[in-house]
């Protein structure tokens, strides 16, 4: 519980800037007693720094000494496993994306692409002097098993069971932590993004494995066999039906990344094929078609959990239509919502998805229980 409210603190000065112990009272929702407790141990702890002292608005009232993050000192490293690459990043305290390096995959061997990881983290560990790292969080699509620090399953690399927190703690001295990706940026959503304080969310992640995240209460729901935010059977087009023409078996097989690409024949990257897209048919005919069944998916999702936000991951709403059809489609489809562009948005980190999400995997823990996460670190 004392952790708990030294996270509470951390979160308010993370909302509300640099600010006094009473205003962090009154936004956290504990005593100005505990919250002197919790900033002293902070303190030592180097996560918060006091500055200089400063007399109230427009001069009037008692000085105070206003507190804040210590951003300049405390990062993350972030390591997001995609289907062609490895992201390694560095993230500060405060949600800042301070560098970023991406490795091309050289095979889908896990303990290839894991080893590739681990140098890169070696390397930007040994060059970060002077700053603590305060954790090494990893990401990835597919089922994965936080508690066991595992992938369970990721279909398109064909990983099973791998421990990829185990040998990436091994290998780099970090302490670490596993999540998927799409449960990682709900988080990140929360902490630094326009989420905020939001009750319940939904998050859908569309690359080269289509799923989902769900928060109630702000808490990301996991499910006992880590398999929770699994969408491919969703709406009837799971394995064993025809998720269109060309007879796709589930929407990974038709609707991810990759299955453009290779449905398309005609780019090597996403970004290649959005270029081609955002020149007009017949490509963009299929960005546009993903957004109306992945639309659908959305407003199902809207019509179940009654989400009060509903964020939509996905590279191709950069072409010209595709965000309107995405919209259109839970619009028709949802008996709930009837105006989706109030609720349905685009992430907070266009751009840096991928850092993020890995960062929040280590961050999340950081601002809910810092003294233990530190603990760990040390």
């Amino acid at each position: 519980m004392a952790d708990g409210s030294a996270g509470a603190v951390l979160r308010a000065l993370l909302e509300l800037g640099p600010a006094p112990r009473s205003s962090i009272a009154r936004h956290a929702g504990i005593s100005p007693a505990t919250v002197t407790w919790q900033t002293r141990a902070l303190l030592e702890a180097g996560l918060i720094v006091e500055l200089p002292e400063t007399a109230g608005a427009s001069g009037i009232g008692r000085p105070h000494s206003p507190l804040a993050l210590d951003t300049a000192d405390n990062v993350a490293i972030a390591v997001h496993i995609a289907a062609t690459h490895t992201t390694v990043a560095v993230v500060d305290i405060g949600g800042t994306l301070r560098q970023t390096t991406k490795v091309p995959h050289r095979t889908h061997a896990p303990y290839d692409i894991l080893a590739t990881a681990a140098a890169e983290v070696c390397r930007v560990r040994d060059e970060s002097d002077g700053l603590r790292i305060v954790g090494l969080g990893v990401a990835t699509g597919g089922r994965v098993d936080r508690t066991a620090g595992s992938v369970v399953d990721h279909s398109f690399l064909r990983w099973r069971d791998v421990p990829v927190r185990e040998y990436l703690a091994a290998r780099t001295g970090l302490p670490t932590q596993l999540d998927s990706h799409t449960r990682a940026l709900m988080h990140a959503e929360q902490l630094f993004g326009r989420m905020g304080a939001t009750a319940s969310s939904v998050v859908l992640f569309v690359g080269n494995v289509i799923d989902v995240a769900i928060a109630v209460h702000g808490q990301v729901h996991y499910g006992p066999r880590s398999g929770a935010g699994s969408i491919e059977s969703l709406l009837g087009l799971g394995a064993g039906k025809s998720a269109g023409p060309q007879g796709g078996s589930s929407l990974d097989d038709y609707y991810s990344d990759h299955a453009l690409l290779e449905r398309c024949g005609v780019a090597s990257t996403m970004p290649e094929l959005v270029a081609v897209a955002a020149e007009g048919a017949p490509v963009r005919g299929l960005f546009l078609e993903r957004a109306r069944v992945l639309g659908r998916v959305v407003a199902a999702l809207i019509d179940l959990l009654d989400p009060e936000s509903v964020v939509v991951v996905d590279r191709g709403r950069r072409v010209g239509g595709v965000w309107e059809a995405y919209l259109a489609a839970v619009r028709e489809h949802s008996l709930l919502c009837t105006d989706p562009a109030e609720l349905v948005v685009g992430s907070s980190f266009e751009g840096r998805v991928l850092e993020m999400s890995a960062g929040a995997v280590v961050l999340h823990s950081l601002f809910h229980t810092p003294l233990r996460a530190l603990e760990a670190a040390v």
